[in-house]
């Protein structure tokens, strides 16, 4: 019998196989993808104008976001081009000669799942270091390099199990070479299982560093939702999982591998957009006029451990300037003698106006209720064991 003839799977008892015009859940993959990318890609835009636009520099985790980025346009384009041989069909409306087609092409999306979770959660997990560990090894700091360290060699390992899945490779699309392969359906709910843990810890460790800052509950509350947007990856992951589920339990193969594959690119998306957040008051600055993105005060450590004071006309600190005022003495104090980092860090109490002087110094106004005016000059060099 032709293999273009012979239905992938035989159909259920009152049906028959349809290749002309059979039920498709590709309009519902096109308007998720459409959707997923574009807010995606928003606020990867986003973030990039504000690191080179606006900060003028970038880190490891911003490059992990935009390969995180890539890795989703990827995983989108393979996805819709699979439709071309019946993908997000029942498996009874695909020829065999189809099936072997649709084999071939979703072991390539399994394989760009892997690197591109991992740049999204890496990307998440060096911002959290950043913010919360830049200055002191302490359990937080520990925490946060584990879970680094775990993530790599976690998702590399699914990368490599999804290209080895079978040995020799053709026997992933054809099962009719002879060799080995282990079950990509139990690789997935095994990858779906561990995906979600790892969602759950992203979500708890910043967490975990804002609850110990010394500030109201109201604010801790406040600064945990720039992270909060992850429970709804890990919603997206416990749904991913019950379908993985019944992967296991039915045969209709490509119906149900479409829908998970949709709940994948959302989840990945979820987790691009976190990453993202931090970064976003920045531009709600520049967009209301201050050029920089920065509130009036801002802190900058230099080559030479000296502090200088910026003065720029927001009365709204940033996400990393507004954790500051709440940390400890001691910590305070490590921060002014860290050189490693060039995050601006703001401090906002009161409104204030100011404008260099050319003695080196700042000098600033600081107004106090209505219309009192104090002036004050700081000098640029700062005594941390004064802090």
């Amino acid at each position: 019998m032709d293999l273009n003839d012979k239905p992938a799977l035989p159909a259920p008892e009152g049906l028959n196989p349809n290749f002309i015009d059979p039920p498709t859940l590709m309009p519902t993959v096109i308007v998720t993808c459409t959707v997923v990318l574009a807010l995606v890609t928003a606020f990867v835009c986003a973030r990039l104008f504000i690191k080179s636009y606006i900060i003028g520099e970038h880190h490891i985790e911003d490059y992990l976001s935009y390969l995180a980025w890539a890795g989703i346009v990827t995983y989108i384009g393979v996805l819709i081009y699979i439709e071309n041989y019946g993908f997000a069909r029942h498996q009874w409306d695909i020829s065999v000669a189809m099936f072997e087609h649709i084999m071939y092409y979703l072991n390539v999306v399994y394989c760009i799942y892997g690197p591109t979770t991992m740049a999204a959660k890496l990307s998440v997990l060096f911002q959290i270091k950043r913010i919360f560990a830049a200055v002191r090894k302490d359990v937080v700091y520990w925490v946060v390099v584990f879970s680094i360290v775990l993530n790599f060699f976690f998702y590399t390992g699914l990368f490599l199990s999804y290209v080895f899945q079978c040995w020799p490779r053709p026997k992933i699309w054809n099962p009719t070479v002879p060799g080995k392969c282990v079950s990509s359906t139990k690789s997935n709910l095994a990858a779906g299982i561990l995906n979600l843990i790892s969602d759950v810890e992203a979500l708890l460790l910043p967490a975990w560093a804002i609850w110990h800052l010394k500030m109201p509950i109201k604010k801790k509350l406040a600064a945990y939702t720039v992270f909060g947007v992850g429970s709804i990856a890990c919603a997206i992951g416990v749904a991913g999982i019950y379908f993985r589920v019944l992967l296991l339990e039915k045969s209709d193969f490509t119906w149900i591998c479409t829908k998970a594959a949709m709940l994948v690119i959302s989840e990945m998306a979820v987790v691009t957009i976190v990453g993202c957040f931090p970064s976003l008051p920045r531009l709600y600055h520049y967009l209301r006029g201050n050029k920089d993105g920065r509130s009036k005060l801002g802190i900058t450590a230099n080559s030479n451990k000296t502090q200088k004071y910026g003065i720029k006309r927001s009365n709204r600190s940033n996400f990393h300037g507004s954790m500051v005022q709440y940390m400890d003495r001691e910590w305070r104090s490590d921060l002014l003698q860290s050189v490693a980092s060039n995050e601006r860090l703001e401090l906002h109490r009161y409104s204030i106006d100011a404008e260099r002087g050319g003695d080196g110094r700042v000098g600033y106004e600081t107004s106090f209720g209505n219309g009192i005016l104090k002036t004050t000059a700081i000098d640029q060099s700062v005594d941390a064991s004064k802090v």
